[in-house]
């Protein structure tokens, strides 16, 4: 009788670890799956707030702005060697010129680069220059459509201020910019 009992626990031994075998592998195992989804998918996420959060903060730093237009260089001038305005950029400024005589403030025209130096064989030594004459050459087309140079404050910001930190052509191209705001203080 005792070597029966003994068999009969075994046996429920053995069932039991069956048993527990199979919910781990069915039950346990796919849950694992879906956490590590669930764990890239939480990073994903959390990538995208940080991403939008770094926009916010942009966005509130220049909360100030009462009227704020950016063009790209590609927009604005024939080519970003030259600085010299295309009819489209003439066009685009010609568009905005309206509505800076009517807010009747000062406002400043603020010249962006890429970090990449001045065009070989250009008359500007540094990042800074270069985004200075591209912000004057904004200002003088402002000037030739009507608007008071007693308005203007012309600035090269160099690339202090990139709209994206990668290097690559897409990120250099925003990153080429003027920027004519109005602020309040």
């Amino acid at each position: 009788m005792r070597g029966l009992l003994s068999s009969l626990g075994w046996i429920a031994f053995l069932a039991l670890a069956v048993l527990v075998l199979l919910f781990y592998n069915v039950s346990y195992l796919p849950q694992q799956g879906r956490v590590a989804r669930l764990q890239q998918e939480i990073s994903m996420w959390t990538q995208q707030v940080t991403e939008l959060t770094d926009s916010l903060q942009r966005l509130t730093s220049v909360s100030d702005t009462i009227f704020n237009r950016t063009f790209r260089f590609d927009e604005l001038f024939v080519s970003a060697e030259s600085l010299v305005l295309s009819p489209q950029g003439k066009m685009l400024l010609r568009d905005v010129a309206p509505q800076l005589k009517a807010l009747d403030v000062n406002f400043v025209i603020i010249g962006h680069t890429d970090g990449a130096k001045p065009p070989v064989g250009s008359p500007y030594r540094t990042g800074w220059e270069y985004s200075a004459a591209a912000a004057a050459a904004v200002a003088n087309e402002l000037i030739t459509l009507g608007v008071g140079a007693e308005r203007l404050l012309v600035c090269g910001a160099g690339d202090t201020k990139p709209l994206v930190k990668k290097g690559s052509a897409d990120a250099r191209l925003l990153n080429r910019r003027v920027e004519i705001a109005v602020r309040s203080r």
